[in-house]
């Protein structure tokens, strides 16, 4: 027989633990809010883009720069003995929310900088080398903690960095092809209204390869492919219940998704260059966002469902004299997500439009490209009821991103 202070010690337990898991769980809404700036039509390119002027249109046959080597490591096979291209830009970032039962809105600000760095250099007649470093994701972004979601997510910071090691072999004046390794490194902090959980870093590989096919200095065109990288993150709670059999971390992961590029380019006339490519995100293997706190359930975990997206993108690349070109590109995303009832406050995703100019001059040898893109990330509704929001969350997320930057060929 079990004594009064007995049952009274397992119901303080019993609602601890309840707590507990409720607690823990709120913290796995943040988990991907930093991929604001990384997932889908939202896959933050611009470091590695190579003509962000024509809004990365044809960046898997553009030679003139290094930073083609990211999108196919065979164009490598025709850009000259060495190449090297410093990318930088400066990106800002705004969501807003609008709460429909007027429970609270929120807004998110957030100008950050970004860079890559690429080199390709021949070893031998038809051997060639080429050394990528580059952020393929990451933002920040803050909502405070006042809006109808806080308890779900407050702050969040996600960096991702990839190093891009390749070789590519010229078969014949025609065919090249190339490969190369992905070695990535990412960092995760994150808050809710309730928890700041501590910082945690994680890496992780994966390899692309490319095909690239040069007819002449009229048209080319190329193949590549990304292969998928997995981030997994244990962030720590510190000892915040020490009387929980749960752990007092959080275990969840992040994905960057495979992709593949087919891109053209064909000269219309001696000064007029049109571009365009195709992307595959396989964004459908992000079926569910597990949240593993050592509660043995996935009750609480979050359906995604996601689709693959397409990516389109078309540019121009105008040669308007001997010492500059006058660029301009637009581009178009399909949603992973259309179900206001499946999205999510961390990460609410929609159709993507960029819209770009850009302007390139010679000084001396080395080329300098200039950029500006406007993202719109369009109008996206929520309607979403689980046990995280404390109820049922209804409104519209609206984002936008703008780009400045200038790329350094030498």
């Amino acid at each position: 027989m079990k004594t009064t202070k007995s049952c009274a010690l397992s119901d303080t337990n019993s609602s601890t633990h309840r707590s507990s898991l409720f607690a823990l769980t709120l913290l796995g809404a943040a988990i991907f809010s930093a991929t604001s700036a990384h997932a889908s039509g939202m896959l933050m390119q611009e470091a590695t883009v190579a003509n962000a002027g024509t809004a990365g249109a044809g960046d898997g046959v553009y030679t003139q720069s290094a930073a083609a080597i990211w999108t196919n490591p065979a164009t490598m096979s025709h850009m000259g003995e060495s190449k090297t291209t410093v990318n930088t830009l400066l990106l800002d970032l705004e969501m807003e929310y609008t709460d429909s039962a007027n429970n609270g809105d929120a807004k998110g600000h957030t100008v950050m900088p970004s860079i890559g760095v690429f080199h390709a250099m021949e070893l031998e007649e038809d051997l060639h080398l080429g050394l990528a470093l580059g952020a393929v994701g990451g933002s920040s972004i803050s909502y405070g903690n006042d809006w109808a979601g806080a308890n779900a997510l407050d702050e969040v910071t996600l960096t991702v960095l990839q190093f891009n090691p390749s070789l590519a072999f010229r078969i014949d004046d025609r065919w090249s092809v190339g490969a190369g390794a992905m070695l990535s490194w990412a960092s995760l902090e994150q808050t809710t209204a309730m928890l700041s959980p501590e910082q945690d870093t994680d890496k992780s590989a994966g390899f692309n390869f490319g095909v690239m096919y040069k007819h002449s200095d009229t048209w080319s065109i190329g193949a590549s492919y990304r292969s998928k990288v997995e981030h997994n993150f244990s962030l720590g709670l510190g000892n915040l219940f020490p009387a929980s059999p749960l752990s007092n971390s959080i275990s969840t992961d992040l994905s960057v998704p495979e992709i593949i590029d087919v891109s053209g380019q064909y000269a219309l006339t001696q000064d007029l260059n049109l571009l365009a490519s195709v992307q595959y995100h396989r964004w459908s293997s992000m079926d569910n966002t597990a949240m593993d706190f050592g509660a043995g359930t996935g009750i609480l975990d979050i359906e995604r469902s996601w689709s693959d997206t397409w990516k389109f993108a078309v540019g121009t690349d105008y040669r308007l004299n001997a010492d500059w070109r006058l660029k301009a590109g637009f581009s178009y995303e399909t949603s992973p997500q259309d179900d206001s009832s499946m999205q999510w406050v961390d990460l609410p995703v929609g159709e993507q439009y960029r819209y770009t100019l850009g302007a390139a001059t010679n000084w001396g040898e080395n080329t300098i490209d200039f950029f500006y893109e406007y993202t719109d990330l369009g109008s996206v509704e929520i309607d979403r009821n689980h046990i995280l929001l404390g109820g049922n969350l209804n409104g519209t997320f609206d984002g936008r991103m703008h780009f400045i930057g200038m790329n350094v060929t030498f």
